[in-house]
């Protein structure tokens, strides 16, 4: 499993930033998990009107795939690894604080906060050859209710900021080669349904996206996720 966590925490990333969450309130209570997801993302496309290199960026929404990771170092924490494909990988913990963990299942009301982070450097051919390093850091507070120990909804908000800086090399004939465009406090939101136990459960997710990026006029996105998650 390690191994498989290293060689994924190696996908290259794009300015492109997730709308879906797909995480349950509950924590794992002492074990594992692994998810494979496949969620909207909101993207930036760069141009280069004018030989600028800090011109709006085009905004849309894509769909891909994402690497997760949950460890149970507690009954109400864990320590997680979110890998989206050709985004940022972020580090995180997530810290339940009301209810009981997915392992007993248990009906009602369930809280948590998660906290996270993530830096790195890729490069990807873009018009040009672009050097982009990312840094991240998201914030998320969710909700659930579980009615019984196969159906949770849950809902939350998330708080994130991103910032892409990098160069464009062997390009001539711009004004400069220096990239840099940032988005703070990006707002999310998202509600969806669990189903099926800790072992073996589906996610299904709608998940909502306010983003401003430098430069760029403020954009709403929304996309539903998929996921299905294995734990032990």
């Amino acid at each position: 499993m390690l191994g498989l966590l290293f060689l994924t925490a190696g996908c290259s990333q794009r300015i492109k930033v997730p709308i879906n969450r797909m995480m349950s309130p509950e924590a794992i209570g002492k074990g594992a998990e692994v998810s494979y997801r496949n969620t909207g993302y909101s993207q930036g496309v760069l141009q280069f009107t004018n030989n600028d290199t800090n011109n709006p960026l085009i905004l849309s929404t894509v769909q891909n795939n994402e690497f997760y990771l949950g460890l149970g170092i507690s009954e109400n924490a864990d320590l997680f690894v979110r890998v989206p494909e050709e985004s940022s990988s972020l580090v995180g913990l997530k810290v339940q604080v009301l209810g009981a963990p997915a392992k007993a299942g248990a009906n009602g009301h369930n809280l948590a906060f998660t906290l996270a982070m993530g830096s790195e450097r890729d490069e990807f051919n873009d018009v040009f050859t672009i050097d982009l390093k990312s840094d991240v850091r998201d914030y998320s507070l969710i909700h659930g209710y579980r009615t019984n120990p196969f159906v949770m909804y849950y809902d939350g908000v998330s708080l994130t900021n991103f910032r892409f800086r990098g160069s464009v090399k062997g390009a001539t004939g711009l004004n400069s080669n220096s990239i840099d465009y940032e988005a703070q406090n990006i707002l999310g939101a998202f509600a969806g349904v669990i189903l099926g136990k800790h072992d073996l459960h589906l996610t299904v997710e709608l998940g909502g996206q306010v983003i401003r990026w430098t430069n760029t006029e403020q954009g709403s996105f929304q996309h539903f996720g998929l996921a299905v998650t294995g734990g032990w």
